[in-house]
């Protein structure tokens, strides 16, 4: 890590960070926590009439991730809630290398993060913190409340029904397409442009005999799916996606063992099988070391297609994965 991480005005905000410390009255509050290096970030706010009133941050963490948390301070202040998920999108966006800092503020110091992706969750971690702050809300409980909530509610599985089609169609758009999607290591955006899926298909799954979609939440919302259908002996596995933002934190692997006991516990399959991009190697070599094997059987890509995508280049094929479920 070279020593440009350090940029002066992130030494400065490290040093001496804003909005350092518990506010008075929080309406919303969530820890973000990453597990690879145990830096913490518990974010509190105040909102008034859908704006943020009050924000504070507490936690042992990075000087990169402490300055990103008072610097997200000085940007959302008085900010409408409804603007603070595209401003995380152009923040991933713009670390990733992708997009300008228009908008960011003094955010724009962590333009480094370029040529460090290893240190870039670390500046993502307050913004993980408030978006769960935002999504959990404070409606049906008072604020002690809702912060033990927030703090004790561990991950859980539920099958999706037909009033989660909208949520499980942002899911998914947001880890492949786009440069929202950026933020984490599932992205198709260089490979395709458009749609991933769409309302309708979505629903389609959710009302087909032998196939689930399988939803994990936790205090922050929905953070992953992933359709399971009986094909015969085996099970086919897709539409898997999980929050951008909070990717690199063994949640894949959660899912796709809870798949893989449904397929065997519940239908009784000896095999699961999916297909995957051709070209995604990082992708079919983490599948590899979960099991699955390459077969060698290609699939085309419909081009010409859109419910599909918009390819960005002429070599797109799918190639099917096979695992034995023992």
């Amino acid at each position: 890590m070279g020593s440009d991480l350090y940029a002066r005005r992130v030494l400065e905000h490290a040093r001496a960070p804003h909005h350092r410390g518990a506010i008075e009255g929080p309406t919303h509050a969530a820890e973000a926590a990453d597990a690879a290096c145990g830096d913490r970030v518990r974010v509190e706010l105040r909102l008034a009439d859908g704006r943020i009133e009050a924000y504070g941050h507490v936690g042992e963490a990075c000087a990169v991730a402490v300055a990103s948390a008072s610097m997200l301070g000085d940007l959302v202040v008085g900010a409408d809630a409804r603007a603070i998920a595209p401003l995380q999108a152009r923040f991933a966006a713009f670390i990733a290398g992708e997009g300008g800092s228009d908008g960011l503020g003094e955010l724009d110091a962590f333009e480094p993060l370029r040529r460090h992706p290893s240190r870039r969750q670390c500046a993502l971690l307050p913004w993980d913190a408030l978006h769960m702050a935002l999504a959990g809300g404070t409606h049906a409980t008072t604020v002690g409340e809702h912060l033990d909530m927030q703090m004790t509610r561990e991950p859980a599985f539920r099958t999706a029904a037909a009033d989660d089609v909208d949520a499980i169609v942002a899911l998914v758009e947001s880890a492949y397409r786009g440069d929202a999607s950026r933020a984490g290591w599932t992205t198709e955006a260089d490979m395709l442009d458009g749609q991933r899926t769409d309302p309708a298909g979505v629903a389609a799954l959710i009302g087909k005999p032998d196939s689930r979609i399988l939803l994990l939440e936790d205090a922050g919302g929905l953070l992953a799916c992933a359709h399971i259908e009986k094909q015969g002996g085996a099970a086919y596995f897709g539409m898997f996606a999980v929050d951008p933002r909070r990717q690199g934190r063994g949640t894949g692997r959660i899912v796709l063992a809870e798949a893989e006991r449904i397929a065997h516990a519940e239908w009784g399959c000896t095999a699961m099988q999916m297909t995957v991009i051709s070209i995604r190697d990082e992708l079919i070599a983490w599948y590899e070391r979960r099991g699955y094997r390459r077969t060698g059987e290609y699939l085309p890509f419909p081009y010409g297609d859109a419910r599909f995508g918009i390819p960005r280049r002429d070599d797109l094929r799918f190639e099917r994965l096979v695992k034995p479920l023992a």
